[in-house]
């Protein structure tokens, strides 16, 4: 019995040395990704015009953690609505249905913690372009918060297409 207490403690030791002296598990900062076009085929996708892939160090998230907003220059004057995001039939993945009119130039920003993807949209209403706008830190891009500027920027070109 006492030997058995022996390997059980060394065992245990052993363990617990390994753990601290082992390179820490690099952490990353929440990431977006946008599918489009969508599956037809999934009845939980159905009429999203895009997808949004929600990816987390420590979890996955949840519909709570992300959010939206369509950006738009309708006759000259500029607009913003709130978007609602849907949940699908996989965890972390949200559908985006239209909720902005039809007419005028329309940018989607879509944010999870610290990243935000600009969403560009061709005339017809569908995806044509995805960006995150980065910074470097530490040689790696890194999210960068998302100013104003960055959306009139991307207004302005869209709405010269």
């Amino acid at each position: 019995m006492l030997r058995t207490m022996r390997f059980t403690t060394l065992l245990a030791t052993l363990l617990a040395v390994t753990a601290a002296t082992a390179p820490a598990r690099a952490k990353w900062p929440p990431w977006l990704s946008i599918e489009s076009p969508v599956n037809p085929f999934d009845g939980s996708t159905k009429g999203a015009v895009f997808l949004v892939h929600a990816a987390a160090h420590d979890g996955t998230p949840g519909l709570a953690d992300v959010s939206g907003s369509a950006e738009g220059l309708v006759a000259g004057s500029r607009r913003s609505i709130a978007l609602r995001l849907d949940a699908t039939s996989r965890p972390g993945v949200f559908a985006v249905r239209r909720q902005w009119p039809s007419e005028g130039t329309w940018v989607l920003r879509v944010s999870l913690a610290s990243t935000t993807a600009i969403v560009t949209l061709d005339r017809e209403g569908n995806v044509a372009g995805v960006r995150i706008p980065t910074m470097l830190a530490e040689g790696r891009p890194i999210p960068r918060a998302v100013v104003a500027r960055d959306i009139d920027s991307t207004l302005t070109v869209a709405s010269s297409h």
